[in-house]
């Protein structure tokens, strides 16, 4: 039987991936499930589903338009964090600080719910095993 290999086509090689550490794993998953519990508030107010907060007409657009490109943003840092990427970690805390901020202005509790899975998945992607495996990345 002849060496099998993996990804570059060479025999014989097989590329090292880094183990990505739980706190990292742990982080990306919090900071998914921030941006799905980011964005409900908008789909429940375009479908015109009363879910407890009460949004002016006018603002529902302003919010599709906000909501979508920050989720969307925040899925895609989430991913490339498990990658090592370490522009991610600093999009994802500039995005923790906005979201603190904004937080302060509107408080319910499907925003706190998203502020609590914000804020667990900025600590955890901080943690010494995470910065171990960005600095190898």
């Amino acid at each position: 039987m002849g060496e099998q290999s993996l990804g570059s086509g060479a025999p014989g090689i097989i590329p090292v991936v880094p183990d990505i550490p739980l706190a990292l794993r742990t982080s990306a998953v919090f900071w998914l499930a921030s941006a799905v519990a980011g964005i409900l508030p908008v789909i429940l107010e375009v479908a015109g589903i009363d879910y407890g907060q009460s949004t002016p007409k006018w603002a529902v657009p302003y919010l599709v338009v906000t909501a979508v490109p920050w989720a969307a943003l925040q899925v895609w840092a989430a991913l490339e964090l498990l990658r090592g990427a370490g522009w991610a970690r600093m999009v994802l805390t500039v995005l923790a600080v906005l979201f603190v901020l904004w937080v302060l202005l509107d408080l319910s509790g499907l925003i706190l719910a998203g502020l609590a899975l914000t804020i667990a998945g900025a600590v955890l992607m901080w943690r010494p095993a995470a910065n171990v495996f960005m600095q190898q990345s």
